[in-house]
């Protein structure tokens, strides 16, 4: 854009400056699971629950005129598509000017968002949107090849587009943003936990992209932010460089504003002589927002109440400046003075992926292969399992648990010349294992090892005349799993164990035996 074009933008959005708040409508989508033939995504479902939030905090949504979809297909969207238009339709027979916001993070193939095994055309949406009756429609894809949603004479791969400056009434119309142009792929990253484009829109949302000053973050300044940053991004990765681009189709004065910082008391403060890309990490290391910043003008970015990690690498290459922070109720300035200064490598977010914690129940079955540890030593049993797992904490698709389980059974003691003596078996074991999960749509596979410690203890009938028996001893063996994922955050999963139980009681001799516990698995957290 020029910069007469830029000034006259800045006019038009001074003259929508005094136009009333409008009524906002928000369906946020996440589908990590693409069908057949795609890889499942990491990010889809946290990038959706990222939006989500920011529109709540800060983007003017009210809870009850938002809904967030995680895997839930193509039905669901589309009805909830038509319950906010119907929404929207009412508010505007009230007399309200609306706004309705579309955001998708998923897959997308031939012409069509794909949402589990189903399809979404691309052109079904863009018509939805078109039809909505909303004075403003906001259409966010973020998804590969997502540019060709926004085909037409009016699409754009620009950094920024032009604000309409005719006086009278505020904007009406469409506007499609889509996170790649049509023969691009969209890429996720593990250093931020996140997709690139997704990314750098949320942390614009938050104030990295309120080039005026103001407070508030417009669809213009969202825009350009999350495409010089996406692009900037993406510039040397392996994918190839990625640009966002757009539909524009707004008539009307002004521009729409999609975050308002000025109500949040709390945050961070990047003053006026900071410069430089600052990153800003949760506690567990992963990047929430960012500030791509240059010296004269104050920036704030509107974080909830936490403790984070401020990092800002050196020009120079030469090293980090990191600092932690702790945020409440009020705002906190960033001050590159008292920042410590660090090695490149003691970065905090570096090779960080996301650990993801799930907690497992299950019922199962244990059985001896040795005929002699069956009928004798140890009989079938029954078990009652518990599993606390922690994913990619050590790795992309590297997860580890532990483990604790309590079973018995009975059966009868054989030996040579008496008569068959009945035997109360009791376990208590407790194990460690390391794995690697294997994604296939909504099924994982995975495979590993484990090692345990095993509590033994047999006991007889009174008459028998036998004393009851304690044995210890520890348990090494390999583990299998297939689970499938039936919401975002149960699933169903099948584990199989074979280990080695070492005995030298009567001899010395080991006794290998399999496990297998069927059982429900909760996600913790994202």
């Amino acid at each position: 854009m020029s910069r007469a074009g830029v000034a006259a933008a800045l006019l038009a959005l001074a003259a929508g400056a005094g136009a009333a708040e409008p009524h906002r409508f928000a369906l946020v989508a996440g589908e990590p699971d693409g069908g057949p033939g795609a890889v499942r995504l990491r990010y889809a479902e946290r990038d959706a629950r990222r939006i989500h939030d920011i529109l709540l905090r800060v983007g003017g949504v009210r809870p009850e005129d938002a809904r967030l979809l995680l895997s839930a297909g193509v039905r669901a969207f589309m009805d909830a598509l038509a319950e906010l238009s119907a929404r929207a339709e009412a508010a505007r027979a009230r007399g309200e000017t609306t706004v309705l916001l579309v955001y998708y993070s998923g897959h997308a193939r031939d012409g069509a968002l794909r949402l589990g095994s189903g399809r979404l055309p691309f052109d079904d949406l863009r018509a939805a949107l078109e039809r909505a009756p909303a004075d403003v429609r906001i259409g966010l894809v973020d998804s590969c090849r997502s540019g060709a949603i926004a085909r037409a004479k009016g699409a754009r791969p620009a950094p920024a587009f032009d604000v309409a400056s005719a006086a009278g009434e505020g904007p009406r119309g469409l506007v499609l943003i889509a996170s790649s142009a049509a023969d691009e792929d969209s890429q996720e990253s593990d250093l931020i936990g996140a997709s690139w484009f997704t990314h750098h829109l949320a942390s614009g949302l938050l104030g990295g992209a309120d080039a005026s000053g103001d407070g508030k973050v417009t669809l213009s300044e969202a825009y350009a932010y999350a495409y010089a940053r996406t692009v900037g991004s993406t510039a040397s990765s392996s994918g190839g460089v990625q640009h966002p681009v757009f539909l524009y189709d707004l008539g009307g004065a002004g521009d729409v504003v999609l975050s308002d910082l000025t109500p949040v008391g709390g945050g961070l403060v990047f003053p006026p002589a900071a410069e430089g890309l600052y990153v800003v990490l949760d506690g567990g290391g992963r990047a929430v927002a960012e500030v791509a910043k240059g010296a004269g003008a104050e920036r704030r970015v509107a974080l909830p109440p936490g403790r984070y990690v401020v990092k800002k690498r050196l020009a120079d290459e030469s090293g980090l400046l990191v600092t932690p922070v702790s945020l409440g109720g009020g705002a906190v300035a960033v001050d590159d003075a008292r920042m410590d200064r660090v090695a490149l490598e003691r970065d905090p977010q570096k090779g960080y992926g996301g650990a993801r914690w799930s907690l497992l129940g299950g019922l199962g079955a244990q059985r001896f292969f040795d005929r002699a540890a069956r009928d004798g030593l140890f009989p079938p049993a029954t078990l009652l399992g518990a599993e606390l797992a922690v994913r990619d904490d050590l790795g992309h698709g590297l997860a580890w648990g532990l483990d604790a389980a309590l079973g018995g059974g009975n059966g009868d003691l054989r030996m040579p010349g008496v008569e068959p003596v009945p035997v109360k078996f009791v376990e208590v074991a407790a194990g460690a294992s390391l794995w690697k999960d294997f994604r296939v749509g909504p099924v994982t596979l995975s495979a590993g090892g484990r090692v345990a410690f095993t509590w033994l203890a047999r006991s007889f009938p009174a008459e028998a005349g036998l004393p009851s028996q304690y044995f210890f001893t520890a348990t090494p063996g390999l583990v299998g799993a297939v689970s499938w994922r039936a919401t975002p955050r149960l699933s169903a999963v099948a584990r199989a164990r074979i280990s080695y139980l070492f005995y030298n009681v009567d001899r010395n001799r080991s006794l290998g035996f399999a496990e297998g516990i069927v059982g429900v698995e909760y996600a913790l957290g994202e």
